[in-house]
């Protein structure tokens, strides 16, 4: 597939979730035809888009998409409390040094958990990400000069060719 990107930067709600995933899907299928792992690579940036959602502080994001080849790269940022911050970078550290077995055991683990966080599964999405073929998952906490948490996730996932 050729080059493709886009980058966006402001508010965020469901509706724009939506339309978001609503474009990356047209683009995919005009350009790879109709397939049924566009609904996997879809489900990464809803993730993605839904955790900015959910933690920001502001309800502003930064999210883009990047496909170049035979890959998919998603990076998202949101300004964060320090506490979703740290913890989402912790739970992204410890689930990419899992081994396939850890990984379906710890999301069996996390799956049987009565209750989940406060705020949601403590990591499910990313673990179901790499479950699902991301080959790689990275979350840097960035502290602004004024004292802000910007978490940083990029997602990258092959477009595989059939």
């Amino acid at each position: 597939m050729k080059e493709n990107a886009l980058n966006y930067f402001g508010k965020i709600d469901e509706h724009c979730i939506v339309e978001f995933v609503d474009l990356l899907n047209g683009i995919l299928t005009r350009n790879l035809g109709a397939r049924k792992d566009l609904r996997k690579i879809c489900s990464f940036a809803i993730e993605l888009l839904d955790n900015g959602m959910r933690y920001s502080v502001d309800d502003n994001i930064s999210f883009s998409w990047v496909i170049q080849n035979d890959h998919i790269t998603f990076e998202l940022q949101n300004r964060a409390q320090e506490d979703d911050a740290f913890r989402l970078r912790e739970q992204a550290d410890m689930i990419k040094s899992f081994s396939e077995e850890e990984k379906n055991n710890e999301f069996r683990k996390v799956m049987l958990e009565p209750h989940f966080g406060k705020k949601g599964g403590a990591g499910l999405g990313l673990l179901q990400m790499l479950r699902k073929g991301a080959v790689s998952i990275d979350v840097h906490v960035d502290v602004s000069a004024l004292g802000e948490y910007v978490c940083i996730c990029k997602i990258v996932t092959p477009i595989k060719k059939f």
